[in-house]
């Protein structure tokens, strides 16, 4: 089957996750990739030429939907994967009815385009690319005791205050934080890599840590754009890659995780801040059972939460739904 992947139009981590998915897409089909920026007339031109029997349009915001609306004249099954769910519904929303198929990172938004009629909806999470993210011996730059990687939200700070306020342990925090921790710049305890990293980097970070803090972006950041205030019931895609590092991560509570993750076997969770401080207290001296949950929770991303099993079933449900 030809299909056409039309790319986000965003760098950073849009490209490493356009490159793992294109990796999948071309072990049995015939893929071109295009970027959306290209104008209306030219995707009519490479697509006239290609001839795809079915588009996948990855995040959407960028793609002009009168170029959807001429695939579908053309009998194109058109497909978007909404990667920013549930933070941009404002634009989710109106982009949805452009698309044959809508997949989403998050199960309620699914919900939510499900009750607005679009009955082709299908809840699929992003998922760990395994060449990149695996298990390895990192050295003394990337070891810390409890390790934050990503956007310094209000909730994230928060928690690193908790930390060193409430616990003895180092904290090694990467993304743009220095500005954010500005009271704790002299804190020993504290680590700032003040820098956004590489999946290659992050990898590394993970493997270094005795526990990754795996929090969420809040469903109401004044920068989203969620005026209906969807709360996001999903797991968000670094908890699969640390998984895949046989990492043992300490995540904050999403009501899907128990669809992906055995709660104390492959995964441990916390709902509050001082359910955070005592699992952070009680797994830092059990390395055994820390490895433990870790292994498992690798063994469940590798045989269900890799790019190949989600384009798997991507491809299925294009080739089986009219």
């Amino acid at each position: 089957m030809n299909i056409l992947f039309v790319a986000s139009g965003y760098t950073g981590i849009y490209k490493f996750f356009e490159e793992w998915i294109m990796h999948e897409l071309k072990k049995k089909q015939n893929v071109k990739i295009v970027d959306p920026l290209i104008g209306f007339p030219r995707l009519q031109t490479l697509a006239k030429e290609f001839k795809p029997k079915a588009a996948l349009v990855f995040l959407g915001f960028k793609c002009p939907p009168k170029f959807i609306e001429w695939l579908k004249t053309n009998g194109v099954k058109t497909a978007v994967w909404f990667t920013e769910d549930p933070y941009y519904m404002d634009r989710t929303e109106l982009l949805a009815p452009y698309y044959d198929y809508i997949f989403t990172i998050d199960s309620a938004a699914n919900d939510f385009y499900k009750e607005k009629g679009h009955t082709q909806t299908f809840h699929l999470p992003l998922a760990a690319s395994p060449a990149i993210f695996k298990p390895y011996n990192v050295g003394p730059k990337y070891k810390s005791e409890i390790c934050l990687l990503g956007y310094p939200y209000p909730d994230r700070i928060k928690y690193v205050q908790l930390l060193l306020q409430k616990t003895p342990f180092t904290i090694k925090v990467i993304g743009n934080w220095r500005n954010k921790l500005f009271r704790f710049r002299n804190n020993p305890r504290l680590n700032v890599h003040d820098n956004w990293v590489n999946p290659s980097l992050a990898a590394q970070f993970y493997n270094g840590a005795n526990i990754v803090l795996n929090t969420h972006r809040p469903y109401n950041l004044i920068q989203n754009k969620n005026r209906i205030g969807l709360h996001g019931t999903s797991i968000n895609n670094r908890t699969f890659d640390v998984a895949a590092c046989s990492a043992f991560q300490l995540i904050e509570f999403k009501e899907d995780l128990p669809e992906h993750f055995v709660e104390d076997k492959e995964m441990v969770s916390f709902k509050n801040e001082d359910e955070l401080i005592l699992k952070i207290n009680y797994y830092m001296k059990f390395k055994e059972e820390r490895q433990e949950i870790a292994a498992n929770a690798a063994k469940r991303v590798l045989e269900e939460h890799t790019f190949e099993k989600r384009i798997e079933k991507m491809l299925s449900i294009l080739q089986t739904y009219n």
